[in-house]
């Protein structure tokens, strides 16, 4: 399978990147990141092995994509989250390498075979529930990855992948771990609770001073100003509009096509019989060898002379070679495990095996076949030009875009260089504040993170080039900019004053339950309680940990409260619309009868999984600990 894999993946890389194969391996790189190149600056050392600008650029290229993919391809990167966004991808690439390091250093080792099957086990790759070389061409060639870098890429990810499987799968639980488990996550609490509104207080009259108002006014004056707002100039680059720009000749298209003819080619087909000696899954080494010699003797008699269609009556087809049977079919139809089988079928009436599949053994016939056929340039002339205009207008754009980053750094007080050197207007937006855009560019949040930068509304300098999607591009300048204003006392007093008051209705609430609690520590009773407060106990029972029978704050509280010592415990929350008084009765630990039961079994596997998990942390850490990381400034 692997060397059908490098000798058949052709294609060329599509002018998009449509997809992120993986997203486990969204994260890295080729295995490039691994090796150096000349002229490329050194951002970081692990062990002595260098992580460079390019690994980490690539890395970082890679994780935004991801997002793009998780959320939407216009997603563009929160103001001030780039930096984070390097750091972790640089994390990332010292991560991987110190776990990789670790595993070669202990002698861990990927076979061919294993790196064979978990390739074709990746679903990415899979057509009808088979590996299918025709996806893996097709979804490679456009995530700037070879078939030896990918390849790389899976025995990287499996070499890390081998001492977390070696201690998550030899972790364990003993019987005393697993009882203490369930004792405490199915442990029921019996309580009773009281609700105290802070709304009763809000009814009373509650006397603000003006000395009050005035000294939150005078502390608090950010919250009583009208928004600041601003406008911007910007130059604004289109791969669209770019792309309007390019008539390619026929001469000049027919050219690219010919230059990339690989994808215009209709596969190669066939049309397959088959001779099918089947294996049960628990076949002894006895019968894998008798039924390997009986369709040995049948190949050979059948290179002797013998009818092929006569032999496949007698031993027919299991219901996925059935399928295969059914007219023309492409390589992507074929089972994985018969797809280099099937790729020798280069002529009619050839005949291969007998070959291992799944279940059995297997002899394929050719009753027809058709070569692969590039498509003819006529057929395929408007996809030619779309693909060719496409990939132009991606590279014009990313040149103007550095253009643009160049030149708007060069002359960071005005639009006017840049506009005019790449031929393009300056336009303008409303005015917007930083919380609230128009329903021009303004509406965009990014557009306004970066208006009300430091850099660009105080310093009065050009934007970073701001990439909104993958089709646009821009840097913008403040246009108009129009302060915040305080707002008068006299406009806000009674917005101050109903705060205020909420504030103090919080606190006479709060003080109340605190009152209550203290005084069922030294013994007052529930019922006294009601009475002198004329509250109402709830009396709810005993309740899970995953109760919605109370307050889910309500909840949290109870399994916080210490277990009662004499007879009952209290505590206190704040709930929604004021606060409750908790009393907790009792406690009753979660049980198990019977130790062969689901449940015991549950949590043993939980609790062993918990103990695997805490294991490789703890090796991982070690690693870290022990590693010399040096991170060039």
């Amino acid at each position: 399978m692997l060397q059908s894999i490098r000798d058949h993946t052709q294609g060329w890389i599509a002018g998009i990147i449509i997809s992120l194969l993986i997203v486990s391996f969204a994260l890295w790189g080729i295995h490039s990141y691994f090796g150096g190149a000349a002229e490329n600056p050194v951002v970081a050392k692990v062990n002595g092995t260098e992580v460079t600008k390019s690994q980490l650029t690539m890395t970082y290229e890679r994780m935004r994509r991801q997002l793009q993919a998780q959320y939407s391809s216009s997603y563009t990167l929160p103001e001030g989250a780039e930096a984070g966004l390097k750091q972790q991808a640089l994390q990332t690439l010292i991560d991987i390498q110190v776990l990789l390091q670790a595993s070669i250093k202990q002698d861990y080792r990927i076979s061919s075979r294993q790196i064979d099957n978990y390739l074709e086990s990746m679903p990415e790759f899979q057509v009808n529930g088979h590996f299918s070389l025709e996806r893996f061409e097709q979804l490679l060639a456009t995530t700037m990855f070879t078939a030896n870098d990918f390849l790389n890429l899976i025995k990287t990810s499996l070499l890390i992948d081998q001492p977390r499987l070696g201690l998550l799968l030899t972790s364990f639980s003993l019987p005393d771990e697993v009882m203490q488990g369930i004792a405490l996550v199915n442990q029921e609490r019996e309580i009773s609770y009281a609700k105290l509104l802070t709304q009763t207080f809000l009814k009373r009259q509650i006397e603000i001073s003006e000395d009050k108002i005035l000294d939150y006014y005078n502390s608090h004056q950010g919250e009583f100003q009208t928004p600041e707002q601003a406008s911007i100039d910007y130059v604004e680059l289109s791969a669209k509009e770019i792309a309007n720009s390019f008539h390619p000749t026929d001469q000049i298209l027919k050219s690219f096509y010919d230059e990339n003819s690989n994808a215009y080619t209709h596969p190669g087909q066939w049309k397959l019989i088959a001779v099918f000696i089947p294996l049960t899954k628990d076949a002894t080494a006895e019968q894998l060898t008798e039924a390997h010699d009986r369709i040995s003797d049948i190949a050979k008699k059948i290179s002797q002379g013998d009818d092929f269609a006569t032999w496949a009556q007698q031993y027919p087809a299991n219901k996925k070679l059935e399928e295969l049977q059914q007219g023309w079919v492409t390589l992507n139809k074929v089972p994985a495990e018969l797809q280099k089988a099937v790729l020798s079928l280069t002529k009619e009436n050839a005949v291969v095996g007998p070959a291992r599949f799944v279940d059995g053994f297997v002899l394929l016939k050719a009753t027809d076949f058709k070569e692969a056929e590039v498509q003819p340039y006529s057929q395929v002339k408007d996809k030619v030009k779309e693909t060719y205009i496409h990939q132009m207008a991606e590279e014009k754009f990313a040149d103007l875009k550095e253009k643009l980053a160049n030149i708007a750094y060069e002359h960071p007080d005005s639009l006017l260089p840049a506009a005019k050197l790449l031929g393009i207007p300056v336009k303008s937006t409303e005015l917007f504040t930083k919380v609230k855009g128009g329903k021009d560019l303004s509406s965009n949040n990014k557009i306004r993170e970066a208006a009300f930068s430091n850099d660009v509304l105080n310093l009065q300098n050009n934007s970073d080039v701001i990439q909104l999607n993958n089709d646009t591009a821009l840097v913008l300048h403040i246009k108009t900019h129009v302060p915040a204003t305080l707002l008068s006392l006299k406009a806000v007093e009674n917005q101050i004053k109903d705060k205020l008051k909420a504030v103090a209705a919080d606190e006479m609430t709060a003080n109340l339950a605190g009152e209550i609690k203290q005084a069922l520590t030294e013994g007052t009773t529930l019922e006294q309680i009601a009475r002198k407060y004329d509250l109402t106990w709830n009396d709810v029972g005993f309740i899970g940990r995953h109760s919605t029978k109370v307050d889910s704050a309500i909840l949290n509280a109870a399994f916080d409260i210490p277990r009662p010592k004499n007879n009952v415990s209290y505590a206190i929350v704040k709930t929604q619309g004021g606060y409750a008084v908790i009393a907790l009765k009792a406690v009753k630990d979660g049980t198990v009868l019977d130790k062969a039961s689901d449940q015991y079994r549950i949590f043993a596997e939980q609790i062993q999984n918990t103990q695997g998990l805490l294991e490789y942390e703890l090796y991982k850490q070690s690693l870290f600990s022990r590693a010399k990381i040096v991170v060039e400034k």
